[in-house]
């Protein structure tokens, strides 16, 4: 009896534990570590500048709000009672166009106050022109075309300039790697996240007929037990992870967003323009994809510390803000003359 226990202990406890401390080990040699969320601090006076949404994901609260990233970058920034970013505009006896402007945090203008941001610059310098800023934090391509279908459906813009990046494509999939840091990194900034986020539906597509799917904050993402703790539960779940994003073709993903959004456009009569921000061997590919489509490469350094606020956040600053909007300036008014 006391053999058969110690045959028991020693293949069921014995050696499995110490196959698991001999792993963890090596991994550790190698470099390999628990996983550690990098903490980002956000304070919002007065708090939740930014409201779940049941097709969104995220939303725009109305009202006015002073806002601190990492304790070291502050701005100030109105949100109208469209759930949009306030433009500052001067008089102007007519305005000859309606421009609509979708994108993610560097449309909305994180980091900057409301006078700084490029759409509030390009408003500036073309005062015959109605910007409407409708960048949102953490939005893809996919809220952009559900925000594309409310566009239209109102009939009172004449040009939609898209501002893509190359963040956008593990949105667009909603991509395990995207799923976690906005969980997680969400839930760091923010302690009561999880009841605020509850009602928070994220769209994605999983296929070319660009049908949304949605994905519920609450089954977002998980840590495995001990992710937190080991690096060998860290290093098999991100393999497990990067296996499932590697399925993912999120640039024909994307080619096929576009294509829709170009097609609805038309159909509208509305101008359509795609404004990259960085340059990547995916972003050129989808280039390539789309030939015809009107197309601008702003080439923006995200790293670049002149033009962003690295090392407390990687947003463009003011400077940042200036640059892309000065490259936008020609492609927009060469769209608008084109149409």
């Amino acid at each position: 009896m006391k053999t058969k226990i110690k045959k028991i202990f020693k293949w069921g406890i014995y050696y499995p534990l110490l196959t698991f401390v001999c792993f963890e080990l090596a991994l550790l040699i190698l470099g390999y570590r628990r996983y550690q969320t990098v903490d980002y601090q956000v304070d919002m006076q007065p708090e939740y500048a930014y409201l779940a949404d049941d097709s969104l994901g995220i939303a725009l609260k109305p009202g006015d709000f002073s806002i601190t990233l990492n304790n070291v970058v502050h701005f100030d920034a109105t949100h109208t009672n469209e759930s949009m970013r306030y433009t500052p505009r001067m008089a102007s006896d007519s305005i000859q166009k309606n421009i609509s402007f979708l994108g993610c945090s560097f449309t909305y203008g994180y980091g900057v106050n409301d006078n700084e941001t490029f759409v509030a610059e390009l408003q500036q310098e073309n005062p015959q022109w109605f910007l409407q800023n409708q960048g949102v934090i953490g939005y893809g391509t996919v809220q952009s075309l559900l925000q594309l279908q409310t566009i239209i459906d109102q009939g009172e813009t004449e040009a939609v300039l898209l501002n893509f990046s190359s963040f956008h494509f593990m949105r667009n999939s909603l991509s395990q790697t995207y799923r976690k840091n906005l969980k997680l990194g969400y839930a760091h900034s923010s302690k009561p996240v999880d009841s605020i986020m509850s009602i928070s539906n994220f769209p994605y597509i999983n296929s070319c007929n660009c049908a949304p799917q949605f994905a519920n904050w609450s089954e977002m993402h998980e840590n495995w037990a001990g992710r937190e703790y080991f690096a060998s539960i860290n290093w098999i779940q991100t393999l497990s992870e990067q296996y499932k994003d590697s399925k993912l073709d999120e640039v024909a993903l994307t080619t096929c967003l576009f294509e829709k959004m170009h097609k609805m456009c038309k159909e509208a009569n509305i101008s359509f323009g795609i404004v990259c921000l960085d340059a990547t061997a995916e972003t050129e590919a989808l280039h390539a994809n789309l030939p015809t489509m009107p197309w601008l490469d702003v080439n923006f350094d995200f790293e670049d510390s002149t033009k962003t606020f690295i090392p407390h956040d990687s947003h463009p600053n003011a400077a940042g803000h200036h640059l892309i909007a000065d490259k936008i300036a020609p492609f927009l008014t060469n769209l608008l003359l084109n149409e």
